[in-house]
């Protein structure tokens, strides 16, 4: 027995089936998190909590594209609530079982809220990557904070100052993803009605053990500097990402987080960002202009 909570328009679609909460991220063509994709996806967070009927929840998205990250057009404008730092945190901090369905690309923000989520159902064709660098910026909503702590400093690192997509086997492998199905979303179902059965407590990225060997992590965050391409563009960005990661490894996550939230800011206020915005949507204009 079904009993669906919001209107077919809506960007955020809430389903209870028999106890699991199923929330639908239904925003074409790539499924970015708009300030609308936001607000539904707190208040889906806010419900499960409040509502006896709801044990767990599912965290799932139509088409071919898990979230495709932040909607890019919102840069140039006010930051509005729910901002997705405040978000994740607040899915993390759900006292019933959050599960990712992931389908396919879980890019930036997407990547973000999977790993807010208590546990992560991939796809063998799924990829997760962080290519917040490539526009100038950093994973603003506590990536670099519960990735590094998930599977440590150097992979956390590479992913993000190179913005490289990684399967979700590579994934599995380096704990950022908990299992491979098919049909992930049939799986995380389950997976939910079990979780429900055996209780909680449920585990969080932030609690993540990677990060125990700080000698080896802080040699780990020196080395990458040598790693990563050199590109001045991309330099300002990049600095900060080290020195996000240098904070989870020396601080609490809350106090990580907000050198996180501060870099970030930094990040949106430079030339360095706007510039490659402005690239970017060059870009993008040039391949949907008709062919001489």
């Amino acid at each position: 027995m079904s009993d669906q909570t919001t209107p077919d328009l809506l960007p955020v679609k809430s389903v209870l089936e028999d106890g699991l909460l199923i929330v639908t991220i239904d925003h074409p063509p790539v499924n970015a998190l708009s300030h609308a994709v936001r607000a539904g996806l707190l208040d889906a967070a806010e419900r499960l909590d409040a509502d006896d009927a709801a044990q767990a929840m599912v965290l799932c998205s139509t088409g071919t594209v898990f979230v495709g990250g932040a909607d890019i057009r919102e840069f140039s404008g006010p930051r509005r609530d729910p901002l997705l730092n405040a978000l994740c945190h607040r899915i993390e901090a759900c006292t019933k079982p959050v599960i990712a369905a992931i389908q396919g690309a879980a890019l930036g923000g997407g990547f973000e809220i999977a790993l807010a989520s208590h546990y992560r159902v991939a796809a063998p064709a799924a990829v997760v990557a962080f290519p917040e660098v490539l526009l100038g910026l950093l994973p603003g909503a506590g990536g670099t904070q519960r990735a590094p702590r998930l599977c440590g400093a150097a992979l956390a690192l590479d992913l993000m100052l190179t913005g490289r997509r990684m399967t979700a086997a590579d994934a599995l492998t380096a704990g950022l993803i908990d299992v491979l199905a098919d049909t992930p979303l049939d799986t995380a179902r389950q997976w939910a009605r079990e979780l429900c059965a055996r209780g909680g407590p449920w585990p969080q990225a932030r609690q993540g053990q990677a990060l125990l060997d700080q000698s080896l992590a802080h040699r780990q965050v020196a080395e990458a500097l040598d790693r990563v391409p050199h590109s001045e563009v991309h330099a300002f960005a990049r600095a900060r990402i080290l020195r996000c990661v240098t904070a989870a490894i020396d601080m609490p996550f809350e106090q990580g987080a907000q050198v996180e939230a501060e870099a970030f800011l930094e990040c949106l206020a430079s030339p360095e960002r706007e510039q490659l915005v402005a690239a970017f949507f060059a870009a993008r204009a040039a391949r949907k202009s008709p062919s001489a």
